[in-house]
């Protein structure tokens, strides 16, 4: 018990480092490049295909991703600011949020998770004319509680109940590719990029004294982008 409690809290320790010297690390790339390049803004909205990658942990025998397809999708929004180096390199930090979905099923009935994150990532970018391919790591935190969910696969007889997180810290790596067009003052990009969480997410339940925690899931899947980019110097930034 005393080994199992120190190794909870290097990792702790370990995890609050982490999420600082990423802080630190964003905030000077940011301050730098922002001196010396000419930005632009990106808004997104992504809607993702998580039976393509996703897991589910501890489900009965018989029981996949495939057989609860449309309960797997992913969406969400966010803001991001690509950084140009030179003519083909950049870094693009954002914000983003999503909605997620894991969830299994048998043919019959099914049964998932749903939860919310902030993301946070910092891509590293090539542009070749009007494609933008991207590679880079992202930090994810989950707001709030996860709802669990089960049901007939026609819907019926749903029950849903919350579930703490045992976890609410991730980190993943993203890799995508957009195509720009000139639309307006700036550019409609669309395009798709797969997401990879590193870590599954957790459940924590309390019963009585006793902590239970379990394994729901890792998110993972192909996340279709569609965007709009715009200098920040048409703000007067």
């Amino acid at each position: 018990m005393v080994d199992l409690l120190h190794n909870c809290s290097i990792l702790h320790v370990w995890e609050i480092s982490m999420k600082k010297i990423f802080a630190l690390a964003a905030v000077a790339l940011v301050s730098v490049a922002l001196a010396v390049a000419d930005p632009v803004l990106i808004g997104h909205g992504y809607l993702g295909l998580g039976a393509l990658g996703s897991t589910v942990e501890n489900k009965p025998d018989g029981w996949n991703e495939f057989k609860a397809f449309g309960d797997n999708l992913d969406f969400g929004g966010g803001i991001d600011v690509n950084i140009p180096f030179g003519g083909y390199f950049g870094v693009q930090p954002g914000v983003d949020f999503y909605v997620n979905n894991l969830a299994s099923g048998n043919g019959s009935d099914k049964a998932g998770v749903n939860y919310v994150t902030l993301d946070v990532p910092v891509l590293f970018t090539v542009k070749y004319k009007k494609f933008n391919f991207f590679v880079g790591p992202y930090f994810s935190f989950a707001l709030g509680q996860m709802t669990g969910w089960k049901s007939k696969n026609d819907g019926t007889d749903k029950y849903t109940h919350s579930v703490d997180f045992n976890n609410i810290f991730n980190i993943g790596l993203s890799v995508g590719l957009t195509y720009e067009q000139r639309l307006g003052m700036g550019f409609l990009t669309y395009g798709a990029r797969y997401m990879l969480d590193f870590i599954p997410v957790e459940s924590k339940t309390t019963v009585g004294s006793q902590t239970l925690t379990s394994k729901v899931g890792t998110r993972r899947g192909l996340v279709f982008d569609i965007g709009y980019k715009i200098p920040l110097s048409f703000f007067g930034l």
